[in-house]
């Protein structure tokens, strides 16, 4: 593979179809031939990632974040989506208590109605209530009509973040080097 395209660029237009037939062949054999030096594990995690974004582009992409027309988009496409919408109803004990995720839910998002407008960045960390750090979600996009994120989730995720039971999310702004506590709230979502 020393002529031509760096390894990973032929191996993307190989995976993408855009490499020649006679070239794809080619390139095969190189691959099989190549499997006892570590390319056939190169091979094998980008063959796996360029799976996963065949599946995730048309659900949202690898966004953290997303908008109300987006999800309408998801929506519109046939995707199964629940949508959580914390309310004060929802508060008990200073607590959002959220229903429990449909078995028929492909995609599950919440909706953080918080301003992140006239932010550079945000972040949203998940820690358990005793400060025990679980996913820190970084550069999260917002909606730009009204700065409000809707947090997007593949189902079977959702589900495994919701039998960690108790959690708190924290929304972190940040201007320039500046960060500004924009919001705390706790969820539990039913089994």
């Amino acid at each position: 593979m020393t002529d031509g395209p760096a390894p990973f660029e032929a191996l993307d237009a190989y995976l993408s179809g855009e490499m020649p037939d006679a070239d794809a062949l080619g390139f095969e054999e190189e691959l099989f031939a190549g499997a006892g030096d570590g390319a056939a594990a190169e091979a094998a995690f980008v063959d796996h990632v360029s799976r996963i974004g065949r599946f995730l582009l048309p659900r949202g992409g690898f966004d953290i974040g997303s908008t109300r027309a987006r999800i309408d988009a998801l929506i519109a496409q046939g995707l199964r989506v629940q949508m959580f919408a914390p309310g004060p109803a929802d508060l008990i004990d200073g607590v959002y208590h959220l229903p429990r995720i449909d078995d028929d839910a492909e995609i599950v998002v919440t909706h953080l109605p918080f301003d992140l407008r006239g932010f550079d960045s945000a972040n949203v960390i998940i820690e358990k209530p005793d400060g025990a750090q679980l996913k820190t979600f970084r550069d999260v996009s917002w909606d730009p009509t009204d700065g409000s994120a809707y947090a997007v989730c593949e189902a079977p995720l959702a589900r495994i973040s919701a039998a960690a039971g108790h959690i708190r999310a924290r929304i972190i702004g940040k201007r320039g080097e500046h960060e500004h506590e924009v919001a705390v709230f706790d969820t539990v979502t039913a089994p």
